[in-house]
């Protein structure tokens, strides 16, 4: 089975991804990989919108799920450059041999968010990159800002697409929701 968690940055699903290989044994892996490997050669820069850059990974991604299918393992690919759109083709293609969901926070205001992002920082993460440590409360708050605008987007277009979306506030009990699903 391949399993596909795709979602807002900073939504937790890397955490999610974490917690199948947890229970599971099964790999992980994080489209921010390709995105490293494959930007800033020409086309896109690795951190241009995640609009952007998913359009451009979408063919890597889907052979990489080509290579996953045909090699009847089962793995967890995790990134925000798992869209909607790219799940719908993929669930296409190989009907029955893909669960997947989505994570965001809609609902959730900007100080929480921030809030809930800090008090895991000292958790072990080797796939979650800490690109916001570099910013200040101001900064980062304002891209949360985004992302929250982003959430409500990715929820309509998952629901207009019969897709499974996740509003993650509490990360411990919404993570270990998400893998019961996704393992059901």
């Amino acid at each position: 089975m391949l399993y596909l968690i795709g979602g807002v940055a900073k939504s937790g699903k890397t955490y999610a991804a974490r917690e199948i290989t947890r229970e599971t044994s099964i790999p992980i892996f994080s489209t921010d990989f390709l995105n490293y490997a494959l930007s800033d050669q020409g086309e896109w820069k690795h951190d241009d919108k995640d609009e952007i850059v998913s359009i451009h990974l979408a063919p890597y991604i889907l052979r990489i799920v080509d290579f996953c299918i045909n090699y009847e393992g089962s793995y967890v690919i995790e990134g925000t450059h798992i869209t909607p759109k790219l799940v719908l083709e993929i669930n296409k293609k190989y009907p029955g041999k893909v669960k997947s969901c989505f994570l965001g926070y809609a609902s959730s205001n900007v100080d929480d968010k921030y809030d809930m992002i800090m008090s895991h920082l000292d958790e072990d993460d080797a796939f979650d990159s800490k690109w916001f440590k570099a910013l200040t409360q101001e900064e980062f708050k304002s891209i949360l800002k985004e992302k929250i605008l982003e959430s409500k987007k990715l929820k309509i277009e998952c629901e207009q697409s019969g897709l499974k979306y996740f509003e993650v506030n509490n990360l411990k009990s919404d993570i270990k929701d998400i893998a019961k699903y996704l393992l059901r």
